[in-house]
Parts: structure tokens; sequence; C-alpha cells
């Protein structure tokens, strides 16, 4: 291999990795010392390249760090180590107890809309509930394409024209949005589909600053016609997976903001039936 193709790869890529990190946490050498259990002095050497961190400090690191699976895997990678964790398709039969338990939520939800997306908000799998308020609002032939949770909301030949006070909706998304995006610089995948968003058109600005967290709610309501539907959405998350795949999977599910709304959502289930 030509020498020259290794000219622009980083010379520590491990010190690289973990400086960056330490900075988006705000945390110090002594800091992530102290909670990874090592000295200062051995971290400073991994960082700086004098000393290799084995690959059982590098999982005390990352732990340290709150570091997603992936990432995990990328500073293994880094370092010169096998990944530690596997990612899955949701087919697998490793994660089919997990699948069962995400199907028996989706279903438990009913009359209520809740989906299930990936990390890059795409929806993966969708409870009934949710399929028909989709429909209806969008129609039939928009249902049989790929969705995008973030999408769905944000672009203007989706959802955009039956969100009431759709700017303060569409911001507070583009906040978790740019949070999730943020906290995850080296999923390119990722990085992609948040330049995708923002070049949607009117898009607004966030709500929160850079070091600020997105709460766990958020209310929307949807207006079609004579019909009116508010949803407060709380996103859930799997407990300690050890598989990539399941561990980026998020649970959008979505309560009746009130009683209106609850009684609309339970007459389109009985429509059904």
């Amino acid at each position: 291999m030509d020498s020259r193709q290794h000219a622009q790869l980083p010379i520590n890529p491990v010190g690289d990795l973990l400086r960056g990190w330490r900075s988006r946490r705000a945390m110090s050498q002594a800091d992530l010392a102290f909670e990874a259990g090592i000295s200062i002095k051995h971290l400073s050497y991994v960082e700086t390249g004098k000393a290799a961190g084995s690959r059982d400090i590098l999982l005390q690191l990352a732990a340290a760090l709150g570091l997603s699976l992936r990432d995990r895997n990328a500073l293994l990678e880094a370092g010169g180590f096998a990944r530690q964790y596997g990612e899955r398709d949701l087919s697998a039969p490793e994660v089919a107890d997990a699948r069962r338990a995400i199907d028996l939520l989706l279903r438990r939800h009913e009359p209520f809309p809740a989906v299930v997306t990936d990390r890059r908000w795409n929806v993966m799998q969708a409870n009934r509930a949710a399929a028909r308020l989709m429909t209806m609002l969008l129609g039939e032939a928009r249902m049989m394409r790929p969705l995008n949770h973030m999408r769905m909301f944000l672009a203007p030949d989706e959802l955009r024209p039956f969100v009431v006070d759709w700017p303060d909706v569409a911001a507070a998304l583009l906040a978790r949005a740019r949070h999730e995006a943020m906290a995850a610089p080296l999923d390119l995948a990722l990085q992609s589909t948040w330049r995708e968003l923002l070049k949607l058109p009117d898009m607004p600005a966030p709500k929160l600053g850079d070091s600020e967290t997105p709460g766990p709610l958020c209310e929307v309501r949807l207006k079609k016609g004579d019909i009116s539907i508010g949803l407060i959405g709380a996103v859930l998350t799997l407990g300690t997976p050890q598989d990539v795949t399941l561990q980026e999977l998020r649970v959008e599910m979505f309560m009746p903001a009130d009683a209106a709304t609850e009684t609309a959502l339970t007459a389109l289930a009985a429509q059904e039936a």
C-alpha cells in the first residue's frame, strides 16, 4: 500500500477521540480518570500516545464517558481491537425477545399512536393507531412509502400543514435532533440525515442552547377540518441493551393531551373494528 495513503490518518486516534468526548462532556482529565478508576498519569499517556490503552482500559474509559455502544466500538477499533458489541437486524433470532417486548408495548398502547424509530429517526414499526392517524392525515398512498419521524413533522409536504403552532413544534424537534446528532459526531449516517433536515425550507432555529438537554415530553396538536388531535409524546429506550441496534431504537409513544382527543382516537379505532 502506498504510504501516502496514511498521511491524513490521525497520529493518535484514541487520544483524539478521548479528548473530543471529554470536551463535549466538559470533563477534565482528573474527572475522567477518577470516574474510570485509573491514574491521571496513565490517562494522560493514553491521550498523548505515550502508552497504548488496553482493551479493558478503553472499555473503562468508554463507560466513564457514557459512550453509546456504537462509539465504544469505534474507540476499540481506534485502539486496534475488535468490536465488542454486535449490530444485528431486528429480524435476527438473537433479538427475538426484545422484538416481542416491543410488539407487546405497541399493542398495549392502543388506541393511542406509537412508533419505533432507528437512530436516523426512520420509522421501523408503527402500531395500528399510528397507522390510522397518519392515513387519515396523509392518505393511504403516502403510507406505502418509508416514513421518517422527524421529516414527517418538518417537511412541507408531510404533516406540517396539519400541525398547529408548527414553528414552535419544529423548533423543539430540531433541538432534540441536534442534541442527538451532536452526541454522535462519528455516526456519518446520522450526520447526513441531520444535514438533510436542516435543508428543508423555512426551518426555525432550535430553541435550546448547545449545553441544554431536550425535555422528555413534547406536545403537538394536529388539525384537519373539524378533527383536532392533541398529543403528548414521550420517548422510551430499551434498558441496558448489549446490541448496537437495540440501544439505538426509540419508542415514540403518544398520549392524548385532553379528553376530546382520547374520545376521537377511541372512535377512530372503533370505526376500524
